[in-house]
């Protein structure tokens, strides 16, 4: 049996209403933007293509993908119900956060394969013991083909004020889900961990690699700690978005111990794409211009055959 799971930032997917209370003036009808209905469904139209694409790899449409960038339920919505996404029949987890712009992270599943058992957004702690005001950590609970996973959905504060200035903050998202990882361990042994997102580290960074214990080896894989198979993407010069004209690989999808086959557990277990790769960065020619990925936008000019300023992750489960 195979299933995917796969993790995508969908830029900036905002309907086109005005919220009072979030930063998404630039994101309506008069906004700096001009972002109208007719945008805002072409914008929907081409994040479908991208599913529809996915869906030809072996499994079909993933059991779970969790995404990035969606302002509310209504955008989540109106994209499962997309004629693309029809074969998923995707439902979704989401919770409104603190972030200034609105945004937040979401889980979509597909529950002829995904039970959903219980959720709740997670706030990271700083280490002063404040809570940090802004994007929440999505945790859910659930059984896949019947085997008990928890999911970690999250999108940690980006470097745009500075990669020191903002590293503080990144680290407290990978420390509190490493702490109410082993939290979840206890309570349900042998439950089986994921954990994705916009990291807005790579895989080498101190938030992913010493805090949170993924590593790139399976072999070094500590109880508790995780498995990130993104190290060897980015190793290879492989990212999923630019930042100053250099490809990064922020998007990262880990797992625990007990989902390497090494592990002695039973059912589920990540496989390979390749000889060398239990991960995958999805890119297809419609997706890229000139070497990257189509955005939908630069600046305020909208690109009617625009997709997302990043690409997909995507790993594999077999048993």
């Amino acid at each position: 049996m195979v299933c995917s799971v796969m993790f995508y930032n969908l830029e900036n997917l905002y309907d086109t209403v005005n919220d009072p209370n979030t930063d998404d003036d630039d994101f309506t009808p008069s906004g700096n933007r001009r972002w109208t209905q007719i945008k805002y469904q072409r914008k929907l139209e081409n994040l479908g293509e991208v599913f529809q694409a996915v869906s030809s790899l072996p499994g079909g449409f993933p059991a779970l993908v969790g995404v990035s960038e969606v302002e509310n339920d209504s955008v989540l919505d109106d994209m499962v119900s997309q004629k693309r996404l029809s074969g998923a029949n995707y439902h979704y987890v989401h919770y409104d956060s603190n972030d200034q712009r609105g945004v937040d992270v979401a889980l979509l599943y597909r529950p002829s394969r995904f039970k959903l058992l219980e959720s709740q957004p997670l706030k990271p702690i700083l280490r002063s013991g404040r809570e940090y005001f802004g994007r929440d950590i999505l945790v859910v609970r659930g059984l896949l083909d019947g085997e008990m996973f928890a999911i970690y959905v999250c999108h940690f504060l980006s470097r745009r004020g500075g990669r020191a200035a903002s590293a503080g903050f990144r680290r407290a998202g990978a420390e509190t889900i490493y702490y109410h990882a082993l939290q979840m361990r206890d309570e349900y042994p042998g439950i089986k961990i994921i954990v994705m997102g916009d990291m807005n580290d790579t895989p080498a960074d101190f938030s992913l690699s010493h805090l949170l214990h993924a590593v790139a080896d399976m072999e070094d894989v500590e109880q508790g700690g995780f498995f990130n198979p993104m190290w060897t993407l980015m190793e290879e010069g492989q990212g999923t978005s630019l930042h100053n004209h250099h490809w990064t690989l922020f998007d990262n999808i880990m797992v625990c111990r007990q989902l390497l086959e090494s592990s002695g557990s039973e059912g589920f277990h990540i496989a390979r794409f390749s000889k060398w790769h239990y991960a995958q960065i999805f890119k297809r020619n419609f997706m890229m211009e000139h070497g990257v990925p189509k955005r939908s936008y630069t600046g305020n000019h909208f690109f009617s055959g625009g997709y997302s300023d990043h690409l997909p992750v995507l790993i594999r489960l077999e048993k």
